[in-house]
This record gives C-alpha cells, sequence and structure tokens, in this order.
C-alpha cells in the first residue's frame, strides 16, 4: 500500500470515528432529555380556559414543578400511584429535594400523568402533558380534583422535606465530627517517639 493510500484509508477511519461520536453524543442527548424529562413530545396546556380554576388552585403553591405520574417504568408507578411530587423553585442540583403530597385512598384518576413546572412562583404554571397517552376529559377531571389537595397538603410537606433535609444534614455533619474525633484519638493512642 503506498502512502496515499493509506492516507485515504487514515482519513476515512477518522471520519467514521468521528460519526459514530456524533451518534453516540446525540443519542446521549436524547436519552438525558427523556430520562430527566426535558419536556420534549409534551403539550402544554396551562394556558386553557377549562384549566383556569386548576391554575389559580395551583397558583398559591410554593414550588416550581409539581409531578404526578412521570415514571418511566410501570413499577415505579404503580409504586407512587398515589403521590404528587413537589419541588421548591429555591431547590439546587440535578436531582433537588422535593416534597411528597399523598393523594387520598380513593383516588381514582390513575390514567392522569402531567409535569407542571414555572421559574418563579409569580409565574402561571406550564402544565406538560403527553396528549397521545392522556385524554384530554381525564386531564381536567384528574387536576380538578388533585389541585385542592396539592394546594391544601403542599406547605405542610414542603416543612417537612425542609425539616427532613436539615436532620439528615445535621446527622450527616456529626458523622463527620465523630469520624474526625476518632481518626484524633487513633492518632493520639501511638506514643510520641
Amino acid at each position: 500500500m503506498n502512502a496515499k493510500a493509506a492516507s485515504k484509508s487514515g482519513g476515512a477511519r477518522v471520519l467514521l470515528m468521528l460519526g459514530i461520536t456524533v451518534l453516540a453524543v446525540g443519542g446521549g442527548i436524547f436519552a438525558a432529555s427523556k430520562l430527566f424529562g426535558s419536556g420534549a413530545g409534551k403539550t402544554d396546556v396551562g394556558d386553557l380556559k377549562a384549566l383556569a380554576s386548576v391554575q389559580a388552585q395551583l397558583r398559591t403553591v410554593d414550588a416550581c414543578v409539581i409531578e404526578y405520574n412521570q415514571w418511566a417504568r410501570s413499577y415505579h408507578r404503580q409504586m407512587h400511584r398515589r403521590n404528587v411530587f413537589i419541588t421548591p423553585c429555591d431547590a439546587p442540583g440535578l436531582f433537588p429535594r422535593n416534597a411528597k403530597v399523598v393523594l387520598p385512598e380513593q383516588w381514582s384518576h390513575d390514567a392522569l400523568a402531567f409535569k407542571a413546572e414555572r421559574s418563579s412562583v409569580k409565574d402561571d404554571w406550564s402544565i406538560l402533558v403527553d396528549s397521545e397517552a392522556v385524554p384530554f376529559p381525564v386531564l381536567v377531571a384528574g387536576l380538578e380534583e388533585l389541585a385542592p389537595i396539592v394546594a391544601r397538603d403542599a406547605p405542610a410537606a414542603l416543612a417537612k422535606s425542609l425539616a427532613d433535609e436539615a436532620e439528615g444534614k445535621a446527622k450527616y455533619e456529626e458523622s463527620q465530627r465523630q469520624q474526625e474525633e476518632q481518626r484524633r484519638q487513633n492518632q493520639d493512642s501511638y506514643p510520641s517517639r
């Protein structure tokens, strides 16, 4: 093989590897957007007149994300069938702390699935729904029953979440303090030279 042919072959390999890399990165971005719920493939119905009373009730909730039935796997959906997850606006990080409002035993809107989000407590909610999976009458009926429950129970749920987070942080700091104390004692247990 002459130098010119080897150069062409090497260039083709580089292009092939570049193409594979671009596909892998693109696939990773797509998977991450699906995993972390970027709202892709969902319709914002928050401004529809039929949901005006829902919007008004949820406006009082001190949060920026409300989710129900958003789990990708069916066993997670079943496990959390009666839980609405609420994330405060000031919750930091990729996996921010959230609160849980438990729906009543007689909750019957299992087909409901949505994610409501907004940038601040002053904004209206964007209510994102997969319109191919959730019929509009199911969405309206479910949200009309869910909204007053969330508006009523969210303050206590958010307060509990904040208290749990503070308790967890205090336990972690105490554990770190004890470990440091134990290290110091271990080191001091050796005779000096």
